[in-house]
């Protein structure tokens, strides 16, 4: 079991207002991914309200609402997993032909919600694809496929989670949420992050060199490349990880 403190939702009586972003029911996107997106999404959402968060979804592949507006009126910004970005958002031509569910409005709607949520100081946090976000958000790039075989992946299209292990880096924002050096994460990914975005950094790694965490050099801002939402990870990885971003939207609650 990971560390664990209360929130400030606990200590001050408040529940912090998180906006929650994933591509519901895109037609882009197969019929088992979008199952499997509501799943980790709901688990997600439970952990942030069980941390003491009020948690509003929103379809980022059907937007309705102005990234800029939804992030002034939120605590937190969560960033969930989904398709892959197109890697014209990051400057790149499409180099690999087993990119899925590419989704421009999506795409467009979630990098405005980071960089919204980056220059208003807002606690933000990516999973998987959310951390990829995050990154290209930021001016950062993406590796557009790892190849088959990987650690990170059991099957092409990413259908199968696996089990590995990470190494947190010391002194970091998430060595301090995790208390320990190494976790064995549950991933299921074929792109990684590759050149990090300004304003964030490296703070764990997998044993082949591939980037497993960033976060913000400044503010709270952390992306996971990993699924703690799984519902075969360690709950207690996911419970721990939604405490602190829960706690840091409850005191930017406080200092709006």
């Amino acid at each position: 079991m990971l560390q664990s403190e209360p929130t400030s939702a606990t200590v001050a009586g408040r529940r912090g207002r998180l906006v929650a972003s994933y591509s519901m029911d895109a037609e882009q996107s197969s019929s088992w991914l979008r199952e499997f997106l509501h799943t980790l999404a709901k688990n997600a959402a439970a952990a942030a309200e069980a941390a003491g968060a009020q948690v509003v979804l929103v379809d980022a592949a059907r937007p309705l609402g102005d990234p800029a507006d939804l992030v002034r009126d939120a605590d937190g910004v969560l960033i969930l997993g989904g398709a892959d970005l197109d890697p014209a958002t990051y400057g790149q031509p499409r180099r690999v032909r087993n990119l899925y569910g590419l989704d421009a409005a999506a795409d467009a709607f979630e990098l405005g919600l980071a960089r919204a949520a980056l220059d208003a100081g807002r606690p933000v946090l990516g999973i998987c694809r959310g951390m990829q976000v995050l990154n290209v958000a930021a001016g950062g790039s993406l590796i557009q496929d790892l190849g088959p075989g990987t650690m990170h992946n059991i099957e092409s299209d990413n259908s199968t989670m696996t089990t590995h292990g990470i190494g947190i880096i010391p002194g970091t924002l998430l060595a301090g949420i995790c208390g320990r050096a190494r976790l064995d994460v549950r991933s299921g990914h074929h792109q990684a992050v590759d050149a990090v975005g300004a304003g964030l950094r490296v703070c764990a790694t997998a044993s082949d060199g591939i980037i497993e965490a960033i976060e913000g050099t400044e503010g709270w801002a952390l992306g996971v490349q990993w699924h703690p939402e799984d519902p075969d990870a360690d709950p207690g990885h996911l419970a721990t990880l939604m405490t602190a971003f829960t706690t840091a939207a409850n005191t930017a609650q406080t200092r709006r």
